[in-house]
C-alpha cells in the first residue's frame, strides 16, 4: 500500500509544455501527474545525489587521498575564528 497523498503542488506550464508532458506520459500509460511526479522526484534524487558523490579519476583519486592523509596543520585565522563567541550564544 502506498503513503497517503496528503500534499499539492502547483506549476504553471505553457501549452506546448503541457502538451510534452501529456503525449510523454501517455506512452508510458501513466496520468500527467504521476508522470510529472515521477519524474520531479527522478530528478530530485539526481540533485541530492550529486550533492552527496565524489567522482573522481586516478589522478585526483590519488590527489584527495593525500590530502587526506597529510597532518593537521594549525592556521591561525580559523584557530581565532573557532574561538570567538558564536553571534546565536
Amino acid at each position: 500500500m502506498s503513503p497517503a497523498k496528503d500534499s499539492r503542488i502547483y506549476l504553471r506550464a505553457s501549452a506546448s509544455q503541457t502538451t510534452l508532458i501529456r503525449r510523454a506520459a501517455e506512452v508510458q500509460r501513466k496520468s500527467m501527474s504521476e508522470f510529472v511526479l515521477d519524474s520531479a522526484c527522478r530528478s530530485a534524487e539526481s540533485a541530492l545525489y550529486d550533492l552527496r558523490t565524489i567522482r573522481l579519476d586516478e589522478r585526483g583519486w590519488a590527489q584527495f587521498t593525500a590530502a587526506l592523509d597529510r597532518d593537521a596543520r594549525v592556521v591561525p585565522e580559523l584557530q581565532e575564528l573557532f574561538n570567538e563567541k558564536a553571534p546565536w550564544d
